[in-house]
């Protein structure tokens, strides 16, 4: 049986079940998991969720929590970083200044947003008018599509890897992994 309560829009909260995430494989198996019982899933990078639709629906839906997927791996000298969808954006910061004196990353204002919920959003920040937004310097991503597949950005095609980029991206499966 599914927990349910009312919200203030008379919607209902529905949860079956919260999967934290500790590997890729967690996520593979959840979204395999959801599409073969034919539950719906709203994942988050960490609880970050101005508009709260990742805890509301009408219908049973699980939350896939991406807040222990908190890698991040720096190649300073080709300039590229690859975050897990949990990354905190403080701590991609410094990494950063810990590795270099002269890179930075066109990325948030507030220190505590997870990478996932940021870059898939677009990713606005102070750097916006000389470097653009996060998402704009995408330039691999890893995720989990709605068939299972675990997909790359050679593997996924071109069409794919510019859907993903931006607003909307999560609709296309669960972004787990990306390279800026």
């Amino acid at each position: 049986m599914c927990p349910t309560r009312k919200t203030k829009d008379a919607q209902t909260l529905m949860i079956i079940a919260i999967v934290a995430a500790k590997h890729k494989s967690h996520v593979h198996a959840t979204v395999v998991c959801a599409k073969s019982n034919g539950i719906q899933i709203r994942t988050r990078s960490g609880g970050h969720d101005l508009d709260g639709l990742s805890h509301v629906s009408s219908i049973p839906f699980i939350i896939l929590d991406m807040h222990n997927l908190r890698s991040i791996t720096m190649d300073v000298p080709r300039k590229k970083s690859w975050l897990q969808a949990g990354a905190i954006l403080g701590e991609l910061y410094t990494k950063i200044a810990e590795k270099s004196k002269t890179l930075a990353s066109p990325a948030g204002i507030f220190p505590t947003v997870k990478a996932g919920g940021h870059i898939s959003d677009g990713g606005y920040g102070n750097m916006i008018r000389k470097h653009g937004l996060s998402v704009d310097h995408v330039v691999d991503a890893q995720l989990v599509d709605v068939n299972g597949r675990i997909l790359n950005r050679a593997s996924m095609g071109e069409d794919l890897f510019w859907a993903i980029r931006g607003g909307g991206g999560a609709r296309f499966g669960v972004i787990y992994r990306r390279c800026k």
